[in-house]
């Protein structure tokens, strides 16, 4: 992040030089396009590696066999070690495609604005960081978490089945894949997801867990910078691919989920509305932020960013763009800039 400071927008004391630099540290980062690319490469043959070692790992049969020989007795190898192995690779799965799949199928990015069916993906996580947990106070809220995708929530579940299919395919049905598939599903909907959830929740039964709150302090920072911090349950991931925000580093922007400031996020989601959303996805915003009101706080704040910017930058020919069509966003919902 280029601007780590918390800006206190309501009381109106933020200078232009800071407010401009919060519509700065949303802009996309300049990089030396040689080392964009080796970035690339790392960060999609690291991924590849994890994932084919969640599928397809060679080594467990060779550690078996050397345990039978040390003399191992077999009904303890095929009724714990291996069902342990197969539980292992599956949590590796689930955190290895689940980062790559939060990080570059549910963020705006290349994928999502090149394909129809991803963008649709898409849509319902910005409208769970954009209106329905904006940092802020309804970042957590005294009530179960609101889902943005009704129903079966099929944009996590089809690639998780997928997964699924493709690894029963590989190996075949026998007690090893169920494991496999069973840990799979499981970790996914009652660990993560129930984590995520609970991100999100006043009070619950983990909320007294000092490794919860950790990882709670590590969620709002995704929630602050939507390039960091991707994944829920352990860091892991986001320490070896650089999207890494440490909560002991960053207490400042941690203790912004307290207000209704703008953040670096919010101004993402904002450029993204203004300027790239399909009408379906405007529609799917207007329909949503009348149930979700603080949404428009945040544009107010952004439009106050767009004054600043503005001021610094008079010909800045984007952000001319943005502050038309945020006049046009307020006349559409009837409400006053």
């Amino acid at each position: 992040m280029k601007n780590k400071q918390v800006l206190n927008l309501e009381s109106r004391t933020a200078s232009d030089r800071d407010l401009n630099g919060l519509y700065l540290s949303a802009l996309p980062p300049e990089r030396d396009p040689l080392r964009r690319v080796l970035e690339k490469i790392r960060i999609a043959g690291g991924l590849s590696l994890l994932i084919w070692l969640a599928l397809a790992e060679p080594f467990s049969g060779m550690l078996f066999q050397r345990l039978l020989e040390a003399g191992l007795p077999a009904w303890l190898l095929t009724s714990f070690v291996e069902p342990l192995v197969m539980a292992l690779r599956a949590v590796l799965m689930v955190e290895a495609f689940g980062y790559m799949y939060h990080r570059f199928f549910q963020h705006v990015g290349f994928l999502t604005r090149a394909s129809a069916v991803l963008r649709r993906n898409q849509k319902f996580h910005w409208i769970h960081h954009m209106v329905i947990y904006p940092i802020g106070s309804v970042y957590k809220r005294a009530r179960a978490y609101i889902q943005a995708e009704k129903g079966v929530g099929w944009s996590w579940a089809l690639p998780g089945l997928a997964v699924a299919v493709a690894f029963l395919a590989w190996h075949g049905i026998n007690p090893g894949s169920l494991v496999f598939v069973g840990t799979l599903g499981w970790y996914a909907k009652f660990v993560v997801d129930r984590a995520h959830g609970r991100f999100h929740e006043v009070d619950h039964p983990w909320a007294r867990s000092a490794y919860f709150h950790w990882l709670e302090d590590i969620h709002v920072l995704h929630h602050w910078d939507q390039r960091k911090n991707f994944t829920i349950v352990h860091p892991l991931m986001d320490i070896l691919f650089g999207t890494y925000l440490s909560p002991a580093r960053h207490g400042n922007e941690i203790r912004a989920a307290e207000s209704d400031d703008l953040t670096v996020s919010d101004v993402i989601n904002w450029r993204y509305l203004l300027l790239e959303a399909t009408p379906l996805e405007r529609a799917a915003f207007i329909s949503n932020v009348r149930t979700h009101r603080k949404s428009l706080a945040k544009l107010r704040l952004l439009y106050r960013v767009l004054g600043a910017r503005l001021r610094q930058q008079p010909e800045d020919s984007e952000a001319l763009t943005l502050r038309a069509n945020a006049d046009e966003l307020f006349r559409v919902i009837g409400k006053a800039a």
